[in-house]
């Protein structure tokens, strides 16, 4: 007896099961079929519309060149030359170790004393933060002898200014976010978790420090201590300015303790601590890189403000808000307030951007409409 054939299967077909809200992440197709991609998570889908974002690009790019003048300040200006061989004694980056031999030199006094074989290589300009020019008047306007961005009522150069506060800034911008952000979401996610007491506490904290303005604050601490310095004001800025993303995670984490998943997982006998760290934290992390965007440009803005009314940083740190306190006293100096003033909205422009393109990003309400908006730009 002759065996039957087997019937024939239909072709399989692939179906793509991927939850998409953004159309570039759709699926490609290949030949007449179309090839399901890997399943996209809220986190895939937020990070790919980030990338996409031509504003998140354009803040990214500013904010890395600010960056990099930050980082690369002391090669741009510095009172030191970049290499440079004196009395017979050849020195690598003198302006960075800043060795004893050279320590009450600069690159002007060293071109007046050099000898035969002696050399240097400058920065791009040759003048440090705190350096006053002994030969060049004060108040210069800008491209005058060897200084860009002209002078200010000290004799100090403009560009060095501006260059070394990009670093005071970005730092204690940075660091203080850092801070902020820490706390926020330990004593918010506490707050929510706990409840009780411990919830009280937090929230009356939330409310005492919410009711008086940071700067307020900042400038009675300057007033107690009798040397504030950059750590004064980081801190202080730090621990006022953590209650608005406390207030933003306790509010995730109430709804959160609702959500089936969470009650499954307390059915199935998972410690509190794993129920915290694995199922209510990571809904915490959204919001906090929001928050930590904006938290910069937040901070950059207090610390320009108290250096403007100099109660912040001390002298011998060059500030973008200091630098701008000297336009005060010499209204038609225009060069001391346009230049730092334009380098404080710049850095502000862009922080503004990222964090309004990871807040579209991570909200699904918003990432449709923020996909449109990037279209059309």
């Amino acid at each position: 007896m002759r065996e039957e054939s087997p019937e024939r299967l239909p072709p399989s077909v692939t179906i793509d099961l991927t939850r998409r809200t953004n159309p570039r992440l759709s699926g490609r197709l290949v030949g007449a079929r179309q090839v399901a991609m890997p399943y996209v998570t809220m986190t895939r889908l937020a990070l790919a519309q980030l990338v996409a974002s031509r504003r998140a690009r354009v803040g990214a790019l500013v904010l890395g060149c600010i960056a990099l003048t930050a980082i690369f300040s002391d090669f741009l200006a510095s009172d030191l030359p970049l290499l440079c061989r004196w009395n017979a004694t050849t020195y690598v980056l003198p302006n960075i170790v800043r060795p004893a031999a050279l320590s009450q030199l600069s690159c002007a006094r060293m071109r007046e004393l050099r000898k035969a074989g002696d050399w240097m290589v400058s920065p791009l300009v040759a003048f440090g933060p705190t350096e006053k020019d002994a030969d060049a008047d004060v108040l210069l306007p800008p491209c005058r002898r060897g200084h860009p961005l002209g002078t200010d009522a000290f004799g100090r150069d403009v560009f060095a200014r501006v260059v070394h506060g990009s670093r005071t800034a970005l730092g204690i911008g940075v660091a203080a976010s850092v801070v902020l952000v820490t706390l926020g979401i330990a004593l918010g996610a506490l707050a929510g978790f706990a409840g009780g007491l411990v919830d009280g506490l937090v929230a009356r904290t939330i409310e005492a420090l919410t009711s008086i303005p940071t700067i307020l604050l900042v400038l009675v601490v300057g007033a107690l201590v009798p040397r504030p310095s950059t750590a004064t004001l980081l801190w202080t800025i730090a621990l006022t300015r953590w209650t608005e993303l406390a207030r933003i995670v306790r509010v995730e984490v109430l709804q959160v303790l609702g959500r089936d998943y969470v009650t499954a997982a307390r059915a199935l006998g998972s410690s509190a601590l794993r129920i915290l760290l694995r199922h209510i934290m990571p809904n915490a992390i959204a919001p906090a890189i929001v928050a930590m965007v904006f938290g910069v440009a937040s901070v950059v803005l207090v610390e320009a403000a108290v250096d403007f009314l100099r109660v912040g940083s001390p002298d011998t740190v060059a500030s973008w808000g200091e630098a701008m306190g000297e336009a005060r006293a010499h209204a038609g100096a225009w060069w001391l307030i346009a230049f730092p003033g334009l380098a404080l909205l710049t850095t502000l422009i862009a922080c503004i951007l990222v964090g309004e393109a990871a807040r579209d990003a991570i909200d699904p309400k918003l990432r449709e409409h923020a996909f449109a908006e990037d279209e059309k730009l």
